[in-house]
């Protein structure tokens, strides 16, 4: 009995002993773990909007039983709250902000009556600066983030659901609209962005939404992806790190607080550990470095506190990257990307690359399977192909996010020579491949023409598939190049037509097997002096200009005949040896140069022979 206690007894303490291991390994839970922070200091709100620029938070507007417009910055180092500059534009709630760079942006909202104004936050400054308004009509309840340098709005109410969707640039201060959100129209739905793609899900369209939309800025095209992991629902929280986006909490008639991450590669959502505030809607959310924060809201009342997420585990996955896409490269060429930067993983991540080979911390290129780190640095390098306007890719994967490296090859028109004088000459056929969506098309020097439609010199657009043809008109001269240039996109090429060389440039022109030159026949060979001077005072003085060429074209129709004749008649030959001496002295003169001075010598000639000429006898 004593044995069994003593037995049971050694068990709890080595049960003990492996839980407090385990606790003290320094692992994280791979759901997660919240953390309450200082709660926000202003008044308890919902539908308020947050944002983040480097290492702060900011949270400001919203409904406390009034609309609000105070502003406040959040430092997770400290665990402090500041005030700062109230919002420029009049207090609401449900607007939309996002930050670009190093500034921050609030537009459109409701206090009673629909707004579209946007407003610019200096943090530096702690001011405020009103923008152009928004470009769409005053809303409330829309979404927003941002891509790279540009900000995006869409979606919203104001009495009717929208589907619109805008694009901000901060440079031009001007709005664009894209194209239409994905789903159908909607508010109080959730966004957010990693890399160069936008995604928006859940929501209100009159009922409670759950689908979810990736939106491509580099195509202006919608995608649909996987519905949210969670029940269909309004007014969540949407934000996201460098490599992953989160929604959670919401409304349905009931109050959530589930929290969803989503792997944007694998295109999959994973549930996280349960928020760690109260269910409630209209919370508002950010993230800064590897925390994510959610606050504010309502879950019946209206509440202040202020909760940080860790994630957990033990990230492989980093900040996406991209490869500038290379076009107009030439056949059968090794091309190298841009470089791009490791960052976002919290340990070694493995490498691997298809279609090609990466350089890392720029040694030796290989395609070999590899491990790399934060700070790191990487280049692919492919072979272009050897076909014109063909595309090859290499993928590089990074843990498990991807890029692709395209390379597209310039089309190539083949040039034409020897073409008939001011003739319309029409190239090969090339083929428009390697692009996504519509690309534009534009000539100069000719007209082109698209699947066999009508010839045209205006600008327009193409699409993968179609048939590009170029035509122009050649030289009205010989040995002459007139060149079209066609542009696809970035891609480009000119197609030459070269006419034909002078006739008889070359002294071996042949009818019927003889030559056919006159001065050929009756001098017996093209090599004699005579017969060069006579070609020289044709290429100089004759094929220059337009009577001249009529006069050799005449020529050449006729002289065979007279060759072909004179060729066995000696006597024939010296006659025309005679005849053509005339021309062949008057030739040498001009080309020589001589001919002025011969003119002065006749006048004086003639001058002095007037002068001194014998006067008639007088006989009377």
């Amino acid at each position: 009995m004593v044995t069994k206690k003593r037995n049971a007894l050694i068990k709890k303490v080595i049960l003990i002993a492996v839980v407090m291991l385990i606790s003290c390994s320094g692992s994280r839970s791979p759901y997660g773990t919240w953390v309450q922070k200082a709660d926000f200091i202003g008044k308890a709100r919902n539908s308020a909007v947050g944002f983040s620029i480097g290492g702060k938070g900011y949270v400001g507007t919203g409904y406390d039983g009034s609309y609000c417009k105070d502003f406040w910055e959040y430092d997770p180092a400290q665990n402090t709250w500041t005030q700062k500059a109230d919002f420029g534009g009049t207090a609401r709630n449900s607007a939309v902000a996002f930050s670009i760079g190093s500034k921050g942006y609030i537009g459109t909202g409701y206090d009673g009556a629909y707004y579209k104004d946007f407003w610019e936050y200096d943090p530096a400054q702690n001011t405020w600066t009103q923008k152009a308004d928004f470009g769409g009509k005053a809303r409330k309840a829309a979404v927003g983030f941002s891509i790279e340098s540009k900000g995006y709005i869409g979606t919203g109410y104001d009495g009717s659901y929208y589907k619109d969707f805008w694009e901000y640039d901060p440079v031009q201060n001007i709005w664009k609209q894209k194209a239409d959100f994905g789903g159908a129209a909607r508010d109080s739905a959730a966004g957010f962005s990693i890399g160069s793609k936008g995604y928006i899900g859940t929501g209100s369209s009159g009922s409670y939404c759950k689908d979810f939309w990736e939106y491509d800025s580099a195509f202006n095209t919608w995608k649909q992806k996987a519905d949210f992991g969670g029940a269909a629902r309004s007014s969540a929280v949407g934000f996201s790190t460098s490599n992953k986006g989160y929604i959670g909490t919401g409304y349905d008639g009931s109050y959530y607080k589930d929290f969803w991450e989503y792997n944007f590669v694998k295109n999959v959502w994973e549930r996280k550990a349960d928020f760690g505030g109260t269910a409630r809607y209209g919370a508002v959310g950010f993230s800064v470095g590897t925390k994510r924060y959610i606050g504010t809201g309502y879950d019946s009342v209206l509440v202040r506190d202020f909760w940080a997420f860790d994630p957990g585990g033990i990230s492989k996955s980093p900040k996406p990257f991209t490869f500038k896409e290379q076009m107009n490269v030439a056949p059968k060429t090794t091309v190298k990307s841009n470089t791009i930067t490791v960052s976002g993983i919290d340990a070694a991540a493995p490498v691997s690359i298809t279609g090609g080979k990466y350089s890392l911390n720029k040694e030796e290129y290989t395609s070999d399977d590899g491990t790399v780190k934060n700070g790191d640095t990487l280049t692919v390098q492919l072979t272009s192909s050897d076909s014109s306007n063909a595309t090859s890719s290499a993928k590089l994967t990074i843990g498990d996010v991807s890029a692709d490296f395209n390379v597209t090859t310039q089309f190539i028109f083949t040039d034409q020579t020897k073409v008939p004088l001011n003739t319309a000459v029409t190239s090969n056929i090339i083929k428009v491949s390697g692009f996504n969506g519509e690309v534009p098309i534009a000539i100069t020097g000719g007209k082109y023409s698209i699947n066999g439609g009508a010839y045209t010199n205006a600008s327009g657009t193409v699409n993968d598939g179609d048939t590009v043809t170029v035509q122009l008109f050649s030289s009205e001269n010989n040995s002459t190049t007139i060149s079209a240039k066609l542009t696809i996109g970035e891609i480009s090429d000119t197609f030459d037509v070269t006419t034909k060389e002078i006739p008889g440039g070359s002294d071996d022109i042949f009818v019927g097997g003889k030559k056919c030159f006159i001065a050929t026949a009756a001098f017996g060979s093209p090599l004699t002096g005579q017969v060069e001077i006579l070609r020289k005072f044709r290429d100089k003085y004759l094929l220059t200009n337009y009577p001249g060429r009529k006069f050799v074209a005449w020529y050449y129709r006729n002289g065979p005949a007279v060759a072909n004749y004179i060729e066995d008649k000696p006597l024939a030959k010296v006659a025309v040896r005679v005849a053509l001496y005339p021309l062949i002295g008057f030739s040498f003169i001009l080309l020589a140069g001589y001919l002025p001075l011969l003119i002065v010598g006749l006048l004086l000639s003639a001058f002095l022979f007037f002068l001194f000429r014998p006067k008639k006898l007088n006989t009377d």
